[in-house]
């Protein structure tokens, strides 16, 4: 045993996995095909500790690649191709001895015949291997040729054929069209038809009247619902910010976002790249802005006592993880701790991965107080409105004010102004920056601070002067057309900077002939609001001086000297500036004065230029400055002025109580990226730079090391799993599993695809198209194979009863979405409006006081009106306790991305909608139509319920059963009125008091019945 590897066995045994689009796996010395029967052997069997992972690897064997498996280890090798008997891997398959056998007897699994088998076949034919499946850019297939010509109706349906045609199977008959049309249209919209559009649809003879139907859904508001809603469960979206606090989060203008861009149509490549880097798009837009809350979704914790840095790396694992699940379909989180166990995914490549989203500014522990940064103000179209309006009144103030000025003042000449002292600028020598800013003297010495400025900088700038007796010093922060925006206070990229600006100083050094002073000040300021700072260079608050509110201005403020400064031959001054730029970098413009005025006062730089003039020098304009700084002796002026204020005080309050969405911003300065030991946020390792996995394709040419260049790579045509996974997706969302069933995962451990050819037929036409969705969504519903009943014969059911062969069309029980939706749309109590905030519609009494932890976080407040009967989409989701009846119907949690739901059926779903106060209401108004709407008869009444729910009308004999029903009930209920009046009253929304209680019972009980149908809870 000492020579020989031992081939170790993996975490699973599974069985053979056949790739049907190729046939039955060989027999009899046929050919073996590597993807379909060798691939997954190996990989769930000996790739856990022979395969990627560099750090598990024993023996120092690799069987995931062909170099690694036909390696000569001392005169033997695992595979010599052609030669199974002199192959070790074989050897040990087949070996009765336990020291030898692989893989191990304890590890509890073992090889079927038919997989040793296999794998002795593959060696004997040459040991051949492919790269997996998935890593290579799909390429356009042929369509393959049929014998039932005259069924398909586009390239999808050639795919499916040959395979059935293959399998000697044929496509079943088309659905009816009644139920075709609810088919489409809830899958299309989320909502069923009404009788009306499908008597239109049933009334119209033209051979298109389908696709007409198809495009008219496609068309309908409702269809960026229905898209969405899947999308949200990708982007784990929730209203909470999940752990135990859980506080409340507004994330809904990200979801309007998402709604609108599915109705818009927007192309995937563009929904890709705006969700993933809008901000870094050139010029962004706010819908472009808001788009990047794609990824502030995740969770965000709260609790006291937690390490910020530690969630903070826990937040870009997660944007990882969910990129690469999303648009990748791999597990690349995964490898955060080690080289991936199946992938060729290195721990490395998941860090360079992890550091295009690392630079966002945020901090680990928030979100308390709701949103957390960095966010937007997101304004509605009615706060648009206002916001206008506002401006509207701000304009005609401010027309007032400059008339007024121009009208009451024809100069200035105040004697407070003239004594403002004469101040001397100081002529830089040298300029050092600690993070390496560059500097230009400027002719009026002042200086200009220039290149990639980090977050906060020290500047040492020293200066000299021939003046004795210094008692102040004036710093000026210039405008400059040079500078974003053309003035100090904003960000690189021209946006005003949010947080203050802090500018100290304080000279610093004790040297001979250089001046130690004690700074006083800013004795001035003309801000409108003063801002001291406490964290000054001298630790002293009052050295302190910030700009803010007043962003985008010249700015000057004085510091007075203790005692003033004199030195023989002259002053050498060294000042420091501390920079702290906020959110943002910010190229900015100083210069330095000193004055002996006995009485030194700041005096904004523009507003000491115009000073310097002569009366009558002066401009209308000029003078209007003068007057805004030194006001204005003219009453009826004060008096404008003081309301052009208040207005503008109250637009900034009304903007600070705007709505928020978090958003995705990049650090001014990129943060360093290292590998971390064992994931572990505090355990760095090799430091590292941007990329993506090499085993697949290498960023575009010019693409940017950023959060836009990754998203240029996913959607890029060589990119050989993005199209595959969406359409997959697609796929999924109609038939209820993928052409590759495990949606999520497309790396080695993937299920493999049905219908490989069709798979990347289908990539290369999403591509083909432009990435258009819509185009993508018409071709698979209007393709015959989606277009079959789903009616499922006794022998496809004993061949195929999961549908992978596709002989028939889609049976499943509707997402938890679509059937509350669909019972609020029946019953007439559906809202129809899109958009907004999340509402609160019924739950359970006293469900989030009995889970939730957070004290807060237990009153539910229950809607009213319109809230309770909006769409499912838009009920609030509390990650700890999400939705009862979503649950119920297999809706995940939202905690993390889910890219495929399960589907169960449990007694409490029966339950819930006989029960719970949502579907008892929706019976009640059900049976209100059926009394006010539906005839005068009870069979007319109940046929017109039944058409409402299923698209079609009962058959006799099922109208003899609900009529029997009605009847019975009828009897009970006029019997117990009390009974009666209890069951109408359930729900917000009254009875009609119009109607017999006793007999709206009875249809209220019927119109349950009907919700709870199969064929109705069913997408037959």
């Amino acid at each position: 045993m000492s020579h020989r590897c031992p081939l170790a066995a993996g975490l699973l045994l599974a069985g053979c996995v056949v790739w049907p689009g190729h046939g039955a796996p060989a027999r009899g010395g046929g050919k073996v095909d590597f993807q379909r029967d060798i691939r997954p052997v190996l990989s769930d069997v000996c790739f856990h500790c022979h395969g990627p992972d560099n750090e598990k690897r024993k023996a120092k064997l690799r069987l995931d690649t062909r170099e690694g498996a036909l390696a000569d280890r001392g005169g033997y090798a695992a595979v010599v191709p052609g030669k199974p008997a002199q192959s070790e891997l074989v050897a040990r398959i087949t070996s009765t001895d336990p020291e030898e056998k692989m893989p191990p007897p304890e590890s509890g699994r073992q090889l079927t015949p038919r997989q040793i088998e296999l794998l002795k076949q593959w060696v004997a034919q040459g040991a051949e291997y492919q790269t997996h499946w998935a890593f290579v850019p799909p390429q356009r297939p042929e369509l393959p040729a049929v014998k039932l010509k005259r069924w398909p109706r586009n390239g999808i349906d050639h795919f499916v054929l040959a395979r059935l045609e293959h399998e000697r199977l044929k496509p079943s008959i088309e659905a009816d069209k009644a139920t075709l049309i609810r088919r489409v249209t809830l899958d299309l919209t989320g909502l069923p038809p009404t009788p009306e559009e499908v008597e239109r649809v049933l009334a119209d003879k033209a051979p298109n009247a389908y696709e007409r139907l198809v495009d008219d859904l496609l068309r309908s508001p409702r269809y960026g619902e229905r898209m969405a809603a899947d999308w949200l469960d990708a982007a784990r979206y929730a209203d909470t910010n999940g752990y135990q606090v859980d506080d409340e989060r507004a994330m809904w203008p990200w979801r309007n976002w998402v709604i609108h861009a599915f109705n818009d149509n927007l192309p995937f490549d563009r929904f890709t790249i705006e969700q993933l880097a809008g901000d870094l798009l050139p010029e962004p837009t706010l819908e472009q802005k808001i788009a990047t809350g794609f990824n502030r979704n995740h969770r965000i914790n709260g609790e006291s006592g937690v390490i910020p840095e530690e969630y903070r790396v826990e937040y870009v694992a997660d944007r990882v993880d969910t990129t690469s699940t999303v648009w990748l379909g791999l597990t690349m989180g995964c490898a955060r701790c080690h080289d991936h166990k199946y992938d060729p995914i290195t721990q490395k490549e998941f860090y360079q991965f992890f550091a295009f989203f690392n630079n966002v500014p945020e901090n680990g522990l928030d979100g308390r107080k709701g949103n957390a940064t960095p966010l937007l103000r997101v304004p509605m179209p009615t706060h648009e409105q206002q916001l206008a309006d506002f401006d509207r009144r701000i304009a005609v103030a401010e027309a007032r004010v400059q008339e007024l000025a121009r009208q009451t003042v024809a100069d200035i000449d105040l004697p407070a102004a003239t004594n403002s002292a004469a101040w001397t600028v100081l002529e830089p020598i040298e300029m050092t920056s600690l993070g390496g800013v560059l500097f230009e003297r400027q002719p009026d010495h002042s200086i200009l601070s220039t290149g990639k400025q980090p977050r906060t900088d020290t500047y040492t700038i020293t200066a000299q002067t021939t003046l004795q007796g210094i008692t102040g010093v004036r710093l000026e922060l210039l405008a400059d057309e040079r500078l974003p925006k053309g003035g100090p206070g904003r960000h690189a990229n021209g946006n005003p900077i949010l947080s203050e600006l802090l500018l100290t100083a304080a000279p610093i050094d004790d040297a001979a002939n250089v001046a130690t002073v004690t700074l006083r000040g800013p004795t001035a300021d003309f801000s409108q609001e003063k801002w001291n700072v406490a964290n000054a260079i001298d630790g002293t608050p009052s050295t302190g001086w910030a700009i803010h509110p007043e962003i985008g201005k010249s700015h000057a403020a004085v510091f007075q000297t203790e005692t003033p400064i004199a030195h023989r031959g002259g002053t050498v001054l060294r000042f420091k500036l501390d920079q702290n730029y906020g959110q943002g970098a910010l190229l900015g413009r100083f210069r330095l004065a000193v004055t002996t005025s006995s009485n030194p006062t700041a005096l904004p730089p523009e507003i000491a230029d115009l000073l310097a003039l002569k009366p009558g020098q002066r401009t209308p304009q000029q003078v209007e400055k003068l007057v805004a700084h030194f006001g204005n002796p003219s009453p009826e002026y004060r008096k404008a002025n003081a309301e052009l204020e208040k207005l503008r005080k109250a637009k900034r309050d009304f903007a600070e109580r705007l709505p928020t969405t978090m958003v995705m911003e990049e650090l001014a300065s990129p943060r360093d990226t290292f590998m971390l030991i064992r994931g572990a946020y505090d355990k760095p390792g090799a430091k590292v730079g941007v990329g993506v996995p090499a085993s697949l394709n290498p960023l575009p040419d010019g693409a940017p090391t950023n959060r836009l260049g990754l998203a240029q790579w996913l959607v890029s045509p060589m990119n050989p799993l993005t199209a595959r996974v969406i359409v997959n997706r697609y796929w999924q969302a109609y038939f209820g599993a993928g052409i590759v069933r495990s949606s999520e995962n497309f790396g080695s451990q993937a299920e493999l695809p049905s219908h490989p050819e069709l798979l990347d037929w289908l990539a290369t036409e999403f591509i083909r198209t432009g990435w258009n969705v819509k185009a993508m969504q018409r071709l698979i519903v209007t393709s015959a194979t989606y277009r079959q009943s789903s009616k499922v014969p006794a022998k496809l059911v004993e061949l195929d009863a999961e549908n992978r062969l596709l002989a028939r069309g889609p049976r499943l029980r509707l997402p938890a979405e679509m059937i509350r939706d669909q019972a609020l749309a029946v019953s007439g109590l559906l809202s129809e409006k899109i958009g907004g905030p999340s509402v609160r519609p019924y739950q359970p009494a006293g469900l989030w006081e009995e889970v939730a932890a957070n004290p807060k976080a237990r009153a539910y407040v229950q809607d009213t009106g319109e809230g309770l009967y909006r769409r499912s989409l838009y009920t609030f989701w509390r990650r700890t306790v999400p939705p009862p009846t979503m649950a119920t119907f297999d809706a995940p949690a939202r905690e993390v991305c889910s890219v495929q739901r399960l589907r169960t059926s449990t007694p409490l779903q029966a339950l819930a909608l006989m029960n719970d106060v949502t579907y008892v209401e929706a019976a009640r108004a059900l049976a209100q139509r059926m009394m006010t709407q539906g005839g005068a008869t009870a069979s007319e009444r109940i046929t017109f319920a039944f058409r409402l729910a299923t698209a079609r009308p009962p058959e006799a004999r099922e109208l003899k059963v609900l009529l029997g029903g009605f009847e019975q009930h009828l009897v009970d209920y006029r019997n117990d009125t009390e009974a009666a009046a209890k069951l109408i009253q359930m729900g917000a929304s009254k009875p009609d008091t119009k109607l017999n209680a006793s007999e709206l019972a009875a249809y209220t009980a019927v119109a349950s019945l009907i919700l709870n149908l199969d064929e109705v809870i069913t997408k037959e």
